[in-house]
């Protein structure tokens, strides 16, 4: 399993950064309303959604990348 240990890193840092979105995009969006702030201030929490979405394409490329390795050294 050692093989696969990169998706597991992905797939973490992906899962906490798109839970820190939703949490954080929720509580920010109620402090906007009551406080009259920018939306500029929201910015942070747009980030971490980019930052979570990359993290699972790059998991996905990592998965597809790493099982035609596999299959190359199978076929020799």
């Amino acid at each position: 399993m050692r093989v696969y240990i990169w998706l597991y890193i992905l797939g973490a840092c992906g899962t906490i950064s798109l839970g820190m979105f939703l949490f954080s995009l929720n509580r920010d969006s109620i402090l906007l309303k009551k406080l009259k702030l920018k939306k500029s201030k929201i910015l942070i929490n747009w980030l971490l959604l980019a930052v979570s979405i990359t993290c699972f394409l790059l998991m996905i490329y990592a998965f597809i990348y790493i099982q035609k390795q596999i299959n190359i050294f199978n076929l020799t």
